[in-house]
């Protein structure tokens, strides 16, 4: 368990995230180079995660993290080694970005099958809530040291600041210090690929071949599973659900910052004090996941989203920064609670298919969702100028989402007619 938390945390631990956008521009590219990069990325995520996860259950998780670990090194490593300026960076970034989707497809749902497999192996499979909390508290941690570091040594002027201030000459420069984050970035994929050869896999029935047909089955055959099980239907669906409205406000929360008087300097601290919120929840996340039943867990969580989509949609000056940590806080809850049901419905020998299914449509959410605000924000913008466009698109979001709650509730009312399961405490038991 060490090992998996120490995994998922290091490769998440991606310390330019402050700074993404500019850094990349820094490469010389231009914003819409950028966008097409960001599209080659999820690309890359949709054609692989499904078949990634069947890979895994047929061939063993631990290979897939490894091969997911030494990805992250490799993508890190071609943003560092790239001369600038020259004819290979949009090469360089494209591979950089098919890397990283890979990276993301391999170990999604392969660390975490990985993972509850061992605790199942040692009877202790009722220790996987207190595992999620320890994630989400030392995650939360490490994310505030990544985004105030990250923010911190881009950023030349503290640096030089601080070489002067020990005796040495300065004179840094943005160009000298834009991927200082990408350095401290290969340290950590380095580290996640230490611990991800230092697993072990729990003892499994005996591997299958890991032809392309044998995948195909795998992933077609749990595809299958999935929709003849209305519960494990649910849980998949109702991430979807809570993940789309909030994503599409964390995507754009540097727009939304600069609208309610968040100076971009501050963006780093943010994120920060979103993470700090996630650890102080975690502790009380798994008690309601232990004590109340799905049912009573959804509820919390769409109050909570919606609380968040209205705040955000006030855009109250400053003080409208909270609702959008409070949105951060909900999707760390809905990651939460998704793994706790899921590996409660799912056995071993599918488990990292159903999660990369999983993974898989919270993309294409997301991707649809992208579409519909950009398709809404033309439409408005023929009306209204571009600020009061992006500001009526926000404030439709918690309308929307309370008529998709909507249609959820009538949708859950007819896959599963008796509610007995969603109500009791705990979730669903061992899986079925």
């Amino acid at each position: 368990m060490r090992l998996f938390v120490a995994f998922r945390i290091l490769f998440n631990a991606r310390f330019y995230y402050p700074v993404f956008m500019v850094m990349f521009l820094d490469f010389g590219i231009t914003v819409e180079a950028f966008a097409l990069l960001n599209a080659v990325w999820a690309a890359a995520i949709v054609l692989l995660e499904v078949p990634s996860g069947a890979l895994a259950d047929l061939i063993g998780r631990r290979r897939l993290v490894v091969a997911g670990a030494a990805l992250m090194v490799l993508e890190m490593l071609l943003l560092v080694v790239v001369p600038v300026p020259s004819a290979w960076v949009l090469p360089a970034l494209v591979a950089n970005r098919i890397l990283s989707g890979a990276a993301e497809a391999f170990i999604s749902g392969a660390d975490e099958a990985l993972a509850f497999d061992s605790l199942a192996a040692a009877g202790r499979t009722a220790d996987w809530p207190r595992v999620l909390e320890r994630l989400m508290q030392v995650g939360g941690l490490v994310t505030i040291v990544c985004m105030v570091t990250g923010s911190l040594v881009y950023d030349p002027g503290p640096l030089d600041a601080l070489m002067r201030g020990i005796g040495f000459a300065g004179g840094l420069t943005r160009a000298t210090t834009f991927r200082l984050p990408i350095w401290l970035t290969l340290v950590s994929a380095l580290g996640a690929l230490a611990a991800a050869v230092a697993m072990r896999e729990p003892p499994r029935g005996s591997a299958a071949h890991a032809s392309p047909l044998a995948t195909f089955r795998q992933t077609a055959a749990t595809g299958r599973w999935i929709v003849a099980q209305p519960l494990v239907l649910l849980v998949i669906a109702a991430g979807v659900l809570i993940d789309m409205p909030i994503r599409q406000v964390l995507v754009v929360s540097s727009e939304l910052y600069e609208q309610i008087g968040i100076p971009a300097p501050a963006f780093g601290l943010v994120s920060a004090a979103a993470a700090l919120l996630g650890l102080a929840v975690a502790g009380p996340l798994r008690r309601l996941a232990l004590g109340a039943s799905a049912r009573g867990c959804g509820l919390v969580l769409a109050a909570v989203t919606l609380a968040g989509l209205a705040g955000t949609a006030a855009f109250v000056p400053i003080v409208g920064i909270g609702f959008v940590i409070l949105l951060s806080t909900a999707m760390r809850m809905v990651t939460f609670l998704q793994s706790h049901y899921l590996n409660q419905l799912v056995d071993s020998g599918r488990r990292a298919t159903v999660l990369s299914f999983r993974g898989l449509a919270v993309n294409v959410g997301y991707g649809a969702g992208c579409l519909v605000f950009a398709a809404a924000t033309a439409v408005i913008g023929r009306m209204a100028d571009g600020d009061a466009s992006f500001r009526i698109v926000v404030s439709l979001l918690p309308w929307a989402f309370l008529l998709a709650c909507w249609a959820f509730y009538a949708w859950t009312r007819r896959l599963i007619p008796d509610p007995q399961p969603l109500a009791r405490p705990g979730g669903f038991g061992p899986p079925q």
